[in-house]
């Protein structure tokens, strides 16, 4: 085998491996969720301000270190295959219009859903009660979606739960 045969061989096998990851999206109230049938070489960065502030003192500008903000992830120009399985789809992946369903359901409802981005190893990289700040997508000439979507992270503030625990683990409502 030539040099060059041995090159394109390797390229054919780098360009056709699946990934090891899965980007899910998940809702903790209804247990419905959807897996991502596309997955690009070089995930998204996990983005993540600190809200510091400069103060200017007599001897020049002070940093103060302010708190964390919120999580943010953005998927850019995603594709999502409609009613089709490329060679290079994750395996039990769902339907690009049914991602695009989970995402408007959610939105239109103002729930909060999970989006967790795992290896197949069981890492996560990602695992983020999140709302969706921005849904933009088109179809394009052979019917398949392309997506940039934007989530940012949801902190869950305490709140009054009027349920108590049964004996048995389940919940009832109290009767105060």
């Amino acid at each position: 085998m030539n040099l060059l045969a041995l090159i394109e061989n390797n390229a054919k096998a780098y360009l056709n491996r699946k990934p090891k990851c899965d980007v899910i999206l998940y809702d903790d109230d209804t247990y419905e969720n959807v897996i991502f049938p596309v997955i690009p070489s070089k995930l998204p960065a996990v983005e993540q301000k600190q809200n510091n502030e400069v103060f200017n003192g007599a001897s020049g500008d002070i940093t103060l270190i302010g708190t964390l903000g919120l999580r943010e992830y953005t998927l850019d120009n995603w594709l999502l295959p409609v009613n089709k399985s490329y060679p290079f789809t994750r395996p039990n992946a769902s339907d690009g219009e049914a991602i695009i369903n989970f995402i408007k359901t959610r939105r239109e409802t103002k729930k909060v859903f999970r989006i967790c981005v795992i290896f197949t190893d069981g890492n996560e990289v990602l695992n983020m009660a999140c709302v969706c700040d921005d849904l933009n997508y088109y179809y394009d000439s052979v019917h398949d979606i392309h997506a940039s979507i934007s989530f940012k992270e949801y902190i869950y503030v305490n709140t009054t739960n009027n349920q108590t625990t049964n004996s048995n683990n389940s919940l009832s409502d109290s009767q105060n």
